[in-house]
């Protein structure tokens, strides 16, 4: 039969992604989809009505990242902490966006912390960096060829 709107999420997930933990998982996947324009995968998610939190798949062109709550499971388990447990960041995430002035402009607009403005790289390469809002350190970028003029 056909696939399932699970199964055909799955279908398309990359051999590599984050996983992201935040205190507040929930409030991370409303800033993330408003400020940063990721999109749910809302067939995907998993739990949330208990003390071990959702655990929801954002996709952002062909990149996925997976977020979940900052429990003692996590960090027992996984070895994984919120930045703002730690104190500061520990990765920083990499996206390749179409339309990065356009992008940057709504991240401002919409406030994202930005860390980097907007700027022309020597390696060919249009880019910002921001974080979100428990510190997780993002770097948008465009190759110049492509930037609209």
């Amino acid at each position: 039969g056909a696939p399932t709107p699970q199964e055909e999420a799955w279908s398309h997930t990359p051999a590599m992604y984050p996983r992201l933990t935040y205190a507040d998982e929930v409030a991370a996947l409303e800033f993330l989809t408003r400020v940063f324009q990721f999109t749910e995968r809302r067939e995907a998610r998993m739990g949330g009505d208990d003390d071990e939190g959702m655990l929801a798949w954002l996709e952002f062109g062909d990149g996925v990242a997976m977020i979940g709550r900052a429990t003692d499971a996590a960090r027992e388990v996984h070895h994984l902490y919120s930045p703002r447990d730690v104190g500061h960041a520990t990765v920083m995430i990499m996206v390749s966006v179409h339309d990065i002035d356009a992008h940057y402009e709504h991240a401002r607009a919409e406030g994202a912390s930005i860390t980097m403005p907007i700027e022309d790289a020597f390696y060919g390469f249009r880019r910002y960096e921001a974080d979100d809002l428990e510190g997780h350190h993002w770097h948008f970028m465009e190759p110049l060829e492509t930037v609209q003029p």
